[in-house]
């Protein structure tokens, strides 16, 4: 996709306002100093793609030490995910509902290269770092419904969809391709706005259209919704992994994620 092509009608203004989430209620913060992990290389391997892998080896056990123990399978994955650059897998699994707590201001005190009796390189690392550990669980009771998205769209035809979410909450929706990311929603000329629940709200509004473009045969496109109970703006650069980042700093009852692949086809000549 060359672009998504937003047609306005009526200029706005977004504004942005701060949030307080009130960490102290949702969230606990654990500072754990010389947290050991290893990482045994494989031949394909470079020395910092193992050191790469012990340092998440070292989440994984502050996380074990922090009591952050329900979903050790899922930070294992994601991790993986995070080391293999394989980031938009997450989104296709219930990874990011699943996990209790994140891992932040990682900072290695010590590293420590070795070979093994195999010849196979060994890095073991200490780190320092906060886990911070969710005081809530998924609210059950706190979902969206999503109408209109299709599977596929013809070159430069309108993207249109509605939502309803079962409780009032707000809404963040970005869309990723190959090469190029956007924050589709808010926009420049779209505010934020409270969703009312049980009630369908469209998108776009009137204010805009969605155009989708491509200049390829076919190009796979990711849409993520962040539906969240308090408005809560992403300002961060539109990457999976700053995404990803975020969403794990909102406690997991406050939100919903889910995600919708679609494909915009050029027509042949």
């Amino acid at each position: 996709m060359k672009q998504i092509l937003l047609s306005f009608i009526f200029s706005g203004i977004l504004t942005l306002l701060n949030f307080n989430l009130s960490a102290q209620q949702k969230v606990k913060e654990i500072p754990l100093k010389n947290i050991q992990g290893t990482a045994i290389g494989n031949n394909n391997e470079s020395v910092n793609q193992v050191l790469l892998r012990a340092i998440n080896n070292a989440k994984i056990e502050a996380l074990k030490k922090a009591g952050v123990e329900e979903n050790i399978s899922s930070f294992t994955d994601y991790f993986q995910s995070e080391y293999n650059d394989k980031l938009e897998e997450l989104f296709t699994t219930d990874i990011l509902s699943d996990i209790r707590g994140t891992v932040k201001n990682v900072e290695i005190i010590d590293s420590h290269k070795s070979f093994n009796e195999f010849d196979k390189i060994v890095v073991d690392v200490k780190i320092s770092c906060i886990v911070v550990k969710y005081l809530s669980k998924r609210d059950l009771s706190f979902d969206f419904w999503v109408e209109g998205i299709k599977k596929f769209y013809n070159n430069n035809s309108k993207l249109t969809f509605k939502v309803k979410p079962s409780k009032d909450s707000f809404v963040n929706i970005f869309i990723f391709n190959e090469q190029e990311a956007y924050i589709l929603f808010p926009n420049d000329y779209e505010q934020s706005y409270l969703l009312k629940a049980n009630y369908e709200h469209t998108f776009p509004s009137y204010k805009v259209d969605y155009w989708l473009d491509t200049q390829k045969e076919t190009e796979a496109h990711r849409m993520i919704m962040v539906f969240t109970k308090q408005k809560i703006p992403y300002t961060g650069k539109i990457k999976y992994k700053k995404i990803i980042d975020w969403i794990f700093s909102i406690p997991p009852d406050m939100r919903v994620v889910k995600s919708f692949v679609f494909n915009v086809v050029k027509e042949k000549d």
